[in-house]
């Protein structure tokens, strides 16, 4: 009896360390992810109506960047106000694992009639991802959504609109309207500011979705290296940019030293940079396109790297160690601290 008392509590025991295995490992498979207020660097305000006259477009980006996380069966996500967001980063986080937040810093919207409307827009986001662990940054990356429409009013407008393209070279300069000829549609009193129903079918809110859409796709790859899944893994972010603004006094021909426009001390958005940091030097290359809707592309050309020999607190002082004679690093070039994501959750961050 005593024998088989002994079997009965080792097989329960087996089976509730087997419980308990099944369980860290349906842990595993999941994220919960926290989303931060969305953070309005532009001024820019949608009213709800025009009764109703407040601002709600910082809601909407982080009520669709929401949208877009429960998309996900891997995800558990909610969204937090600003007491929230101040109760997680003192340390109430509930298990959680990353937290995320948008800020919109620059937004060119325009808007003309030539036979119907014609609207372009260019939406610029910084993504930040903290880790529940202490609420450090892993990272920050500025991601832009564009868009651009041509709306006709109606199927005659097509005669007028081939007039147009046929006489005139810049039909859409000072938003020329035919003399009357447009029939734009109602969308509502025109107010000191634009309503939500009047923004949301637009152009504009579209490339502020494609931006946010972008926030997800970099903030998706973060949790697919988190929980260790194979595929993309969030890539390199431009977390740190500043350029070189001056020599040093004790730089040389052969060991020429700059003084940077970084230091030790972390500006909004930003990470410091530390002696013996390797920086990457970046020039923008411009070309001018055959693409009407892109007729300028700016990319990015590696000339050199440098490394960090001295911080200050808004400074720092680097030394050239790799470039070319041909272009040879100089006075406003861009200098580039790239943040490496890992597997946090296997090196045991998040």
């Amino acid at each position: 009896m005593i024998l088989i008392n002994k079997f009965y509590r080792a097989i329960i025991l087996c089976a509730l360390l087997l419980s308990v295995k099944i369980n860290a490992a349906c842990a595993k498979d999941s994220l919960s992810v926290v989303i931060f207020p969305t953070i309005n660097s532009t001024g820019i305000e949608i009213w709800e109506s025009k009764f109703y006259p407040y601002n709600i477009l910082d809601q909407k980006m982080s009520d669709y960047l929401e949208s877009l996380f429960k998309r996900s069966p891997a995800v558990e996500v909610r969204v937090l106000d600003e007491a929230g967001m101040n109760n997680w980063l003192a340390g109430s986080r509930r298990g959680d694992d990353i937290a995320v937040q948008l800020e919109l810093f620059n937004a060119v919207m325009k808007e003309r009639h030539v036979v119907g409307n014609f609207e372009s827009a260019r939406a610029q986001f910084r993504l930040r991802v903290y880790s529940a662990n202490g609420a450090k940054q892993l990272a920050v990356r500025t991601v832009e959504g564009r868009d651009r429409r041509f709306t006709l009013d109606s199927a005659e407008d097509v005669f007028w609109f081939n007039v147009v393209i046929k006489s005139l070279p810049k039909p859409f300069d000072d938003g020329l309207d035919l003399f009357g000829l447009t029939n734009t549609n109602y969308k509502g009193q025109k107010m000191s500011k634009l309503t939500w129903d009047q923004f949301k079918n637009t152009s504009h809110w579209q490339a502020f979705k494609n931006a946010i859409e972008e926030c997800f796709n970099q903030s998706m790859s973060q949790i697919n290296s988190a929980l260790g899944k194979p595929g993309e893994t969030f890539s390199p972010s431009f977390a740190t940019i500043g350029r070189i603004i001056s020599p040093y006094a004790k730089t040389k021909r052969h060991r020429r030293e700059y003084i940077i426009s970084l230091g030790s001390q972390a500006r909004p958005g930003m990470v410091a940079v530390s002696v013996g940091e390797i920086l990457d030097v970046v020039r923008p290359d411009t070309y001018v396109t055959v693409d009407p809707e892109n007729p300028i592309a700016v990319l990015p050309n590696k000339i050199g790297q440098v490394k960090v020999i001295k911080v200050y607190d808004q400074n720092a002082v680097v030394r050239v160690i790799k470039d070319s004679k041909k272009e040879p690093i100089t006075l406003e070039d861009i200098v580039i601290k790239t943040t490496q994501i890992t597997r946090a959750r296997k090196k045991g961050i998040l």
